[in-house]
């Protein structure tokens, strides 16, 4: 089995304290670990913890990301994704990897596997409309 990822607090140069609220726009290279509330979208080559306390609403693109919070919007990962026991996840991933322990909540779409890319750009309609591409379920749950 995979190696889990680690959620020492040493990993995580960033932290959203869980007093604290953010809204807005994160980019950056490191890791961060979110025991508060944040709203926007985080864009990291790093890996992103979200811990029982914290609580996202918002698009991620991250190297990997471990869930023990909630988070409601939708996730890229490049490498691994861990729902664990706590986590609550609402929205559709993106990954290589998937681990879903049980006790946690997946309500969502999921694309899993060596081969996953970004989505894929809109499709425009014969009416000029611009859709996005249908994607079918690959899993869902709770």
């Amino acid at each position: 089995m995979a190696e889990s990822i680690s959620t020492k607090n040493d990993d995580f140069a960033t932290v959203i304290g869980p007093d604290a609220q953010f809204n807005g726009e994160l980019t950056f290279q490191g890791g961060v670990r979110i025991d508060g509330k944040f709203d926007g979208s985080i864009t990291t080559t790093g890996k992103v913890f979200v811990s029982k306390s914290g609580h996202l609403k918002a698009e991620v693109k991250a190297a990997s990301l471990a869930l023990e919070g909630k988070l409601e919007g939708n996730l890229t990962a490049q490498d691994r994704v861990e729902l664990r026991a706590t986590g609550q996840m609402l929205g559709d991933v993106k990954a290589s990897k998937l681990l879903v322990v049980e006790g946690a909540t997946f309500i969502g779409r999921c694309e899993v596997g060596p081969d996953v890319k970004a989505t894929p750009a809109p499709v425009t309609t014969a009416k000029g409309v611009k859709e996005p591409p249908t994607m079918r379920p690959v899993c869902a749950g709770k």
